[in-house]
């Protein structure tokens, strides 16, 4: 029997101060692998090589211009970042279980872009670059969850599922 999950509703927190109902939208940090072109004699075409990670950036839609948030905002600063998702899955039709994702960030704000301003409604978007990501599924209901992606820019550290992949390299560098 497949089950189908479907995210069902989410919660932002920053420096674990609790913003519940101000977010509408959070964009987590997008993992983009950067690579080099290498080709050399006798080669049919290029091979693309993993050298590593895109900038990590993190957008968040506000539904107002909240003081509280807006006070975190320094640019010198990093701020913790928590974004809590309900996740729920269903097996024919009914609700199997309610499971945890949890994706911590660590970053500082690089832009604040007022997006719309009208009467009733509006919204502000800030966007972070992110040194610290880590992203955890489960650990909900006291189920241990499993933290499937962790990265730490500033201390070459690029996990996935578990697996560090960079553990050879930083002992090459005496890290």
């Amino acid at each position: 029997m497949a089950l189908i999950e479907k995210i069902l509703n989410a919660n932002v927190y920053m420096d674990d101060v609790n913003f519940v109902g101000r977010a509408t939208e959070v964009d987590l940090a997008s993992v983009k692998i950067k690579t080099t072109e290498h080709q050399t004699l006798a080669m049919v075409g290029p091979l693309e090589l993993f050298q590593g990670l895109e900038k990590l950036e993190c957008k968040i839609k506000w539904a107002s211009f909240n003081y509280e948030m807006l006070a975190k905002l320094v640019p010198t600063r990093a701020v913790k970042l928590t974004i809590r998702v309900a996740q729920q899955a269903y097996a024919q039709s009914s609700v199997a279980y309610t499971d945890q994702v949890r994706a911590v960030m660590v970053g500082r704000m690089r832009e604040t872009t007022p997006q719309t301003v009208k009467a009733g409604e509006g919204s502000i978007e800030t966007t972070f670059t992110i040194d610290y990501f880590k992203k955890t599924v489960g650990g909900y209901g006291g189920i241990a969850g499993a933290d499937v992606l962790e990265i730490d820019v500033p201390n070459y550290i690029y996990k996935v599922n578990g697996e560090d992949i960079y553990a050879d390299v930083r002992a090459a560098l005496g890290l």
